[in-house]
């Protein structure tokens, strides 16, 4: 299993593409800026968050 911190790095290079829906991009985006804001410290995000980051990952990154 990927870290949430490679997930994130994942997804995030998905910015810029249509791949993801305006909510799945907000929604990184301030992930993305809590964990800047935390010093890369993913462990500050809820347990809420990190699941959502794993079904997006895997929505856009299927596991083969």
């Amino acid at each position: 299993m990927k870290s949430i911190d490679q997930m994130l790095k994942q997804l995030s290079g998905m910015f810029g593409t249509d791949d993801l829906t305006d909510w799945e991009h907000e929604f990184l985006e301030s992930v993305i800026d809590k964990v800047k804001a935390n010093n890369g410290d993913t462990t500050k995000l809820t347990a809420k968050q990190a699941d959502i980051i794993d079904r997006l990952h895997s929505k856009h990154f299927a596991r083969s």
